[in-house]
């Protein structure tokens, strides 16, 4: 919440405009936020409000954790809003919306998710201002889910659900391919958020349902998502079995693309299961199609991955190595933060069993301050988070 807590002299447009929307879904007049506000134990009048969506001012911390409570929604999500201003710049200035739709798609293979994000939300915008254009609503759900997934890409979870419920709520609108693509995307957030269980459940949902339609890539999109809660859960052999099934009907799909995310999630099962030379054999193999083909986040996942698996060889000098080169990919123009915590990680675990304070400390740091950023929860995530509760319970 840095950014919002910075000034209360100059708000933001764009949380303003979040506000608005938030307000106009519940269908509440200023006065009745105000009277919502009083009952969950806050004070925000009407003229502060006005103000707020007017982008004159910031809310204070205090005023937005009352403000989540009126809207049901979690505070990390203003945040979220704000941080987006930083895209702004990059939205194209020309273009149609279905242009604009394809533009952000090739960015998303490319790994330029903040210029993916940009050219969705301009998309959404020209779709908003046409409401007479022909097949506008089948499109304007196409965008939505697009727009959801670069802001899951983002990790900004919260955002990315709301969008999905958003979509979901007018499904009479999709085709079966989008009502299946938009349960299956939300089943990603819920997972990220550690909920497997639902997760599972509204993976399997997609799953029959694309089955019985006969929309082979969205049962391999299915498999895929089934098979990713499988490893989350440690059942990585069955996951395995079904990223296989995923990758063969990929490949007939022609999503060269999905079936290089595969090989790397199934090399990253080998390493798990500690059949480590199959896995980074698989890895590397990923690596190579993934530069040849310019998918830049699968480079540097790639890398992150075969850090991991050198780490637990206990070959020291390589797994750095992996992870820089992961970093340099990460860092730039985009921030990959998920994969950068990954490699901050197993830098400090490395420090910390090499005996180098100075480097272990450096590399604390960098987890702290990127955790502060992580809606996403992974084992790593976990393992850090335990190890800041134990050093409080210390304390």
């Amino acid at each position: 919440m840095q950014q919002v807590a910075q000034s209360n002299l100059k708000g933001s447009i764009r949380l303003g405009n979040y506000l608005r929307r938030l307000r106009a879904g519940y269908g509440y007049s200023l006065r009745r936020v105000e009277e919502r506000a009083r009952a969950e134990g806050g004070e925000i009048d009407n003229s502060q409000l006005s103000r707020y969506e007017k982008g004159i001012c910031y809310p204070s911390f205090d005023k937005l954790r009352v403000l989540a409570s009126v809207f049901n929604v979690p505070v990390q999500a203003f945040s979220d809003v704000v941080d987006l201003e930083a895209f702004e710049d990059l939205k194209p200035k020309g273009g149609d919306s279905s242009s604009l739709l394809e533009e952000g798609q090739q960015a998303m293979k490319s790994g330029e998710t903040a210029l993916a994000f940009a050219c969705y939300e301009r998309a959404l915008e020209l779709l908003e201002e046409s409401a007479d254009a022909p097949d506008r609503d089948e499109m304007v759900a196409r965008t939505r889910l697009s727009l959801a997934l670069a802001l899951h890409r983002l990790g900004k979870l919260s955002l990315s659900e709301q969008e999905l419920r958003s979509a979901l709520r007018v499904s009479d609108s999709m085709d079966g391919s989008l009502r299946v693509q938009a349960v299956l995307n939300l089943a990603n957030v819920h997972a990220d958020q550690g909920d497997l269980f639902l997760a599972e459940m509204e993976a399997e949902r997609a799953y029959n349902f694309a089955r019985a339609e006969k929309l082979d890539l969205m049962v391999a999109r299915s498999l895929h998502t089934l098979a990713r809660v499988l490893a989350d859960q440690g059942q990585n052999g069955n996951a395995i079995e079904r990223y296989r099934e995923s990758a063969d009907i990929y490949e007939r799909c022609g999503e060269a693309y999905e079936a290089v995310r595969i090989r790397l999630n199934i090399g990253g099962c080998y390493v798990s299961m500690g059949k480590t030379r199959e896995g980074i054999r698989l890895l590397r193999s990923a690596l190579l199609e993934s530069r040849s083909r310019g998918y830049r986040r699968q480079q540097a996942r790639a890398w992150s991955y075969l850090g991991e698996a050198y780490f637990k060889t206990s070959d020291f000098q390589r797994s750095g190595k992996c992870l820089r080169e992961s970093d340099a990919l990460s860092g730039v123009p985009d921030k990959y933060i998920d994969l950068m915590f990954v490699n901050a990680y197993y830098d400090w675990k490395m420090a910390g069993e090499s005996g180098n304070p100075t480097r272990e400390k450096i590399a604390f740091g960098r987890l702290k301050a990127l955790r502060s950023g992580l809606e996403r929860k992974f084992p790593e995530v976990e393992a850090f988070d335990a190890h800041m509760e134990r050093g409080r319970s210390d304390a």
